[in-house]
């Protein structure tokens, strides 16, 4: 009886107010005294009722959900129900790093990944759905099995007191990777290791036992990521000026440092050290004009810090260490065509208008990675997103269009294209905004606005909260819009190639426990760092504000620039 008389009583408020959230709705998909599981057990990480008024979350405290009229009630509440109880983005984001693996720009996988995904839009009942090319790379690189071996060379003593060479011992196997689209070894390359001379006398010394020998490079100077990237680069840059001086005749080669001297001396490769027990996967300089018949000859590895520890100290006590190195990397002379993947849900009053919700398909592909957080975990959220709202049978009044992108590692390549083509075509202007998941298997636990857009996120986010908690702590994955002064224009990830044209483009903060640098770019980004519940969570707040901002009275406000004074 009271749920009768709480039905009647909020759907005469509901029709007086066009407000979205009513309690009727609230009943009829659990929220408010009853479950709506309809029997099926309750996953982790979700709430089975939730008791609460509906709230939004602004600037880290709760708010009456302000009163914009957002999406149909009953649709809200089909999304709410599928995200949680039918919840298949584990399923997403399995494929894509298992079945798949890593996808870097250009890759056969990369390109598998797509077609699988434009698949999954198509048999989900989604128009306009395309690869939609954004440019072209002259080679495509593709890294097969990678790996390396340390063994301790001794002598044994023969009955005639004589000594010969003993069966080598093998110490452990190395982590490794290479940049991408770098020069691999042709099959196993073993050898000694020697370490880095330091002057001329001790490269006097070693001269004649540098062929086909491993160079211990000095540990590097810089640290994390970028930096350790950074240093590789520069060694293949020095070493390509050095070739091109000698062929140029304005250098002789007793004239060149030592780490440009030494490509000259047969070695096979070199081997330089991570700061931890990560090794970060990048790209060699100039590979956007690589000639595939005049890839760099330099192997060169970068190594976990243990490893380098085990080489360096066994060469310090004066053993003898060789190396055997193993890597398939396959170079494919292109030009290789490169795409973004996109779909619709087609607007039913303004399909010309459009809302953007997308997260980067590409990876790095270092040995052991499987594109996993950068950035399988924010691809699968879209696309469990739009399988949520086609299997709701959602209608939008605006277009809801979901892009995969690709190029981002490399410099936000796909989006930068495909904005400059809306600026062309001019459809910028019905573009209401981007949202990009690319912050890991964290949970879209907020975003930024301009106090022009506060009420309108707000509104669009407030049905996911209190629905979702996290199962270390049991504390709600909420979303929290913060009030900023500017979106700014710049950002690591694809929001701010639209950021820049003036379009609202929004990187979604994620908020959890997982430690995202561990798997960043790494060879630890696999599918076990997933958190089930947070990309849950992920997905659904995607489905159910992308449906709100597509059915909202208007687009989301722009931020307006202050025109520069002209000087005196």
């Amino acid at each position: 009886m009271l749920n009768s008389v709480l039905r009647s009583s909020a759907a005469a408020i509901a029709a007086r107010s066009g407000v979205v959230f009513s309690i009727a709705g609230l009943l009829a998909s659990g929220v408010v005294g009853c479950a709506a599981s309809g029997g099926k057990p309750v996953p982790a990480g979700v709430h089975k009722t939730v008791d609460q008024q509906p709230f939004a979350v602004v600037n880290a405290v709760k708010v009456p959900v302000p009163e914009i009229r957002m999406g149909n009630p009953a649709t809200i509440e089909r999304i709410l129900h599928e995200g949680k109880y039918n919840n298949q983005v584990m399923d997403q984001l399995r494929h894509l790093t298992v079945e798949i693996g890593p996808r870097l720009t250009g890759s056969t996988r990369n390109y598998e990944s797509r077609l699988w995904v434009a698949e999954q839009f198509k048999a989900w009942g989604m128009s306009n759905v395309r690869l939609e090319k954004w440019g072209t790379i002259p080679v495509r690189f593709d890294r097969g099995p990678s790996s390396g071996k340390i063994y301790l060379t001794t002598e044994k003593r023969n009955e005639d007191g004589s000594t010969s060479p003993a069966e080598p011992i093998m110490l452990r196997e190395m982590e490794l990777t290479t940049l991408s689209w770098a020069k691999g070894t042709d099959g196993p390359q073993r050898g000694p290791v020697i370490k880095m001379p330091e002057d001329d006398s001790q490269y006097a010394q070693i001269k004649d036992k540098l062929k086909g020998a491993w160079i211990l490079m000095d540990r590097p100077s810089r640290e994390g990521m970028r930096g350790l990237r950074w240093q590789l680069g520069d060694d293949y840059r020095r070493r390509a000026d050095a070739r091109q001086r000698l062929a140029e005749g304005t250098k002789k080669i007793e004239e060149l440092p030592i780490l440009e001297r030494l490509a000259f001396d047969g070695v096979a490769g070199y081997i330089t050290a991570s700061r931890d027990e990560r090794v970060w996967t990048g790209a060699i300089p100039g590979w956007r004009e690589l000639d595939p018949a005049n890839v760099p000859p330099d192997v060169h590895v970068q190594v976990r810090m243990s490893d380098y520890d085990c080489l360096n100290s066994r060469l310090a006590d004066g053993e003898s260490v060789e190396v055997e190195i193993n890597l398939e990397n396959k170079f494919i002379p292109g030009p290789i065509e490169c795409f973004n993947v996109i779909a619709e849900i087609p607007g039913t009053e303004k399909p010309d208008e459009v809302v953007i919700f997308s997260a980067h398909l590409d990876s790095w592909d270092g040995p052991g990675s499987q594109g996993c957080t950068d950035n399988g975990t924010g691809s699968a959220s879209m696309i469990e997103a739009a399988r949520i709202l086609t299997s709701v049978g959602a209608k939008p009044a605006r277009t809801i269009r979901f892009v995969l992108w690709d190029g981002e590692e490399q410099g936000l390549l796909g989006s930068a294209e495909y904005v400059d083509h809306l600026k062309k075509t001019g459809e910028l202007d019905n573009v209401s905004a981007c949202f990009v998941d690319d912050g890991g298997t964290n949970y879209q636990g907020g975003a930024p606005a301009l106090p022009s857009q506060v009420d309108m996120l707000a509104a669009a986010t407030a049905p996911v909260n209190g629905h979702f908690y996290d199962t270390a702590d049991d504390k709600p994955l909420n979303v929290n819009v913060r009030t900023v002064e500017t979106l700014g224009t710049g950002g690591g990830s694809d929001h701010a190639s639209f950021n820049r044209v003036g379009v609202p483009g929004f990187y979604w903060d994620e908020r959890g426990r997982a430690d995202y640098g561990y798997g960043w770019h790494t060879q630890f980004d696999r599918i076990d760092l997933a958190i089930p519940e947070y990309l849950m969570q992920s997905a659904t707040c995607s489905a159910i504000t992308a449906y709100n901002l597509a059915c909202a009275p208007g687009l989301l406000p722009r931020e307006v620039k202050e025109e520069k004074q002209a000087a005196p």
